[in-house]
């Protein structure tokens, strides 16, 4: 009955997105040699919708990826949309200059594991499940131990701080995330078109891919399996 079960819902399922997704770790500045998540300024997801023109490059909230045991949760937020071009230029090891400490030199991010997702609608929410292949052993791809046949439920957070009963956004990213280059610093305001759909309601479904097309846009990932 279980399986007849699993199978009538995945029947249900309708997919909105497939393409490729990369696991990533970007080293802390001058960090050449990681050797634990301490060493490491971003743990990353990378989609590449198939078809698309932009890739999205989400980072993940205190460089921890729970198992999608059901329940389990964590954050995450878009950090970059670009081409693939520019989004392997920003991927890439970056040296800067400062006033007090001269060059500084930021690693290029990593890839440790990749293979192919896609997102589906099921009744009332969406689900992003991927399989992925480890490509890469290291200290940070053991520690980190993504899944290689993963399946999460995703929930967009409203940037509108009434939602919160606030008078000013929640600050979600300062919480769980490094503040070293940190791309974005406030919720994203989605165009009317989406920000409608939350009502009054603090979370919406993962509905479209839209959703995704928004540098700022928070996302809680919680684990559909058994």
């Amino acid at each position: 009955m279980r399986d007849m079960a699993r199978t009538a819902s995945v029947e249900l399922a309708s997919t909105i997105e497939q393409g490729s997704v990369t696991i990533l770790y970007r080293p802390r500045v001058e960090e050449q040699d990681p050797s634990d998540l301490g060493d490491v300024q971003r743990l990353l997801i990378l989609l590449s919708p198939e078809g698309g023109t932009f890739d999205r490059l989400i980072a993940v909230g205190r460089k921890r990826m729970p198992r999608s045991a059901k329940h389990d949760r964590f954050w995450g937020f878009v950090d970059l949309v670009l081409t693939p071009y520019d989004m392997n230029a920003a991927l890439a090891a970056h040296v800067y200059g400062t006033k007090t400490r001269g060059l500084r030199h930021l690693p290029a991010a990593r890839a440790f594991a990749s293979g192919s997702y896609e997102i589906a609608t099921h009744r009332d929410h969406a689900h992003l499940r991927w399989h992925v292949a480890r490509i890469a052993d290291d200290p940070i791809a053991f520690e980190v131990d993504v899944e290689s046949d993963a399946d999460y439920i995703v929930t967009i957070a409203n940037p509108d701080p009434t939602a919160w009963g606030l008078t000013e956004p929640p600050d979600l990213q300062t919480d769980l995330f490094d503040d070293l280059e940190l791309h974005v610093t406030i919720p994203t305001p989605f165009p009317p078109s989406l920000q409608q759909r939350f009502g009054n309601r603090r979370y919406a479904n993962l509905d479209t891919p839209e959703w995704l097309e928004h540098p700022g846009a928070e996302l809680v990932f919680i684990g559909a399996g058994d």
